[in-house]
């Protein structure tokens, strides 16, 4: 173990994590472009300059955060130095970071002042991507840091955030529970804001840490180790400390050295705290406890303490009915704490909101043409509606529209090609919007940029449902013929791969996410000659081998929307005549899942 703690510190940890091998990422499956994305989290860096490296993490709001781990310009006082950037935006294949700070004001241990932390601005950097595991990085700096643009290498492989799709599964297709144990981000003391540690979970439960801090002159210093994590999910770290060269063109990597600085020790509490002890070799740093949170996760790495309850108690709640007239064959989405209904039969051109705090609905600004079987997605202030059929007036020629919230105005959204049927999601920052064919149309809404999923297979997904779930994308059921089949994308691996079949075929059904619980009701399937409604719920629970039925829909309907809004599985309206899209109830359900 010392001898990989001692590569690890020299910027070698390639030789056991992982590096080299083939991504899974298939120019088959996804047509547009490398985008940068969460399969890019992880640390980098240059092989020949080994000893200085960076930290990459895409978070699940599409934006990302980095830090550089390095040296001192010549002439500057100190042995090491680190900078840190946040916001950083997704540019096609570039992640670009156009605020770089280098903090300084901070001592180590009981001296440290976090009212003393000064951020001040070093200048710039990006990083542009050829694939998974190569890129370019180009720097602007302040000072003698000057310019420069450097080839780099993935240095290490997050644990199931890996780019040839390696993923703990359940029987079924599902994630395994095993693989949401996840600790990965970055780490603090609360009321020490100014340092703190990046946390990299590994292959086989071996853990990498880097810890940011001071020394006690008020030099910044940078620490890393790397450990075993035990099944009671304790992590003892050797940490060792880098030094002996300098910044940019002055580096020498011959010259690089490490020393063992301490030993650091975590106590995971939970998936967001941790206890954390520190014993260094030097009596000036002395020993130390600290109680750490967690302030960022990855993009498609999700964490669950324990082992969920199945919720399928509980019974349907009728709340509010919509104002005429009623809708069906419409969309909705949830969106800070309000429901939205747009488009359909009925009311083609009707946009609603639904507050649950006043249990009443109001009419917003009419869809600028008229719309059935169209998807939703919210996004940043903004209300999307894509695709659909035109119908009754208006832009019939607009693939999408958008909402700005802001300004109470609709806008049409050239860059989207539209959808019939199926409905979209969220993720990481994107929409995932499903077609007829099973395939998915992503879009960027930052940099309005668009990609084509193919589809996986030959199963026709018109009427799907598409939903986002512990860091993937799932497409569920769907008719051409009648199906209870789920296909699920994986965006770090951009792969598909089959997922557990759920209990009656159906389209046009409704779904949600709630509690770690993907929830389904309603829909219709071909019984015969005859077209039937679908009166069963069901639930499939994170880390589950299985679907499991739930409460009876009060009144079944198919062409209906659903939505998780505060916590409950909301179903808007539809229609309760099979095959048709008459017959729109306007009526409004809620179910809070409870355990049995």
């Amino acid at each position: 173990m010392i001898k990989l703690l001692r590569l690890l510190s020299l910027g070698l940890l390639f030789l056991f994590a992982g590096i080299g091998r083939v991504a899974a990422h298939d120019d088959d499956v996804v047509q547009g472009g490398h985008w940068a994305g969460p399969m890019h989290s992880g640390s980098w860096f240059t092989p020949e300059r080994s000893g200085e490296g960076f930290i990459l993490e895409v978070l699940p709001d599409g934006s990302a955060v980095a830090a550089w781990f390095t040296f001192p310009a010549a002439g500057e006082a100190g042995e090491q130095i680190w900078l840190i950037a946040a916001g950083g935006e997704v540019r096609g294949n570039r992640l670009v970071f156009d605020q770089v700070y280098r903090p300084r004001g901070g001592r180590f241990g009981a001296a440290f002042d976090q009212t003393q932390i000064e951020n001040v601005r070093w200048g710039r950097f990006e990083f542009a991507f050829e694939n998974c595991s190569t890129a370019n990085f180009t720097y602007e700096g302040s000072g003698n840091y000057g310019s420069g643009t450097r080839r780099i290498q993935r240095l290490t492989s997050i644990d199931q955030v890996d780019c040839e799709g390696t993923r703990a599964l359940a029987e079924g297709g599902g994630r395994a529970l095993s693989g949401l144990r996840g600790r990965s981000g970055n780490w603090f003391v609360p009321g020490r804001s100014g340092e703190g540690w990046f946390i990299e979970d590994l292959p086989g439960e071996r853990m990498l840490v880097y810890w940011f801090t001071y020394d006690p002159a008020g030099n910044m210093l940078w620490l890393t180790g790397v450990g075993q994590r035990s099944a009671d999910n304790r992590l003892a770290v050797e940490a060792y400390v880098t030094r002996g060269t300098r910044f940019g063109a002055a580096f020498d990597a011959s010259a690089v050295r490490q020393q063992r600085w301490g030993r650091i020790e975590f106590d995971f509490t939970s998936c967001t705290g941790a206890a954390v002890r520190y014993a260094a070799d030097e009596a000036a740093y002395g020993s130390g406890a600290y109680t750490s949170a967690r302030v960022t996760e990855l993009a498609s790495a999700p964490c669950i303490d324990g082992t969920p309850p199945l919720r399928i108690g509980g019974n349907w709640v009728e709340a509010a009915r919509m104002p005429d007239p009623a809708q069906s064959e419409h969309a909705a989405v949830a969106y800070e704490g309000k429901l939205y209904a747009l488009g359909g039969y009925g009311d083609n051109t009707g946009f609603k909101r639904y507050d649950p705090g006043s249990d009443s609905w109001s009419v917003l600004p009419a869809l600028p043409g008229g719309r059935h079987h169209l998807a939703a997605f919210a996004d940043r202030g903004a209300i999307y509606a894509v695709g659909g059929a035109p119908i009754g007036g208006g832009d019939s020629t607009s693939k999408a529209f958008r909402y700005d919230m802001a300004r109470t105005a609709w806008e049409p959204v050239s860059e989207l090609s539209g959808t019939y049927g199926s409905q979209a999601a969220m993720l990481n920052g994107r929409a995932y919007i499903g077609r007829s064919d099973g395939s998915l149309e992503e879009f960027d809404p930052r940099q309005r940029a668009v990609r084509n999923i193919r589809a996986p297979d030959t199963v026709e997904r018109d009427h799907a449902q598409v939903i986002a779930f512990l860091g993937e994308i799932w497409v569920l059921g769907g008719r051409s013929p009648d199906t209870r089949t789920t296909a699920i994308y994986d965006p770090v691996s951009e792969s598909w791969r089959a997922g557990p079949s759920f209990l009656h075929v159906r389209g046009g059904f409704a779904a949600a996410v709630v509690d770690n619980q993907i929830l389904i009701t309603g829909g219709e399937w071909l019984s015969g000659f005859n077209m039937s409604l679908v009166g069963m719920t069901e639930a499939y629970n994170a880390g589950a081998t299985r679907w499991v039925a739930g409460p009876v829909l009060p009144q079944p309907v198919h062409g209906v929307a659903g939505a998780n809004l505060n916590g409950r599985f909301y179903i808007v309206s539809g229609s309760n005549r099979a095959g048709l899209g008459t017959g729109a109830t306007g009526r409004l359900f809620w179910w809070k899942p409870e355990v049995p």
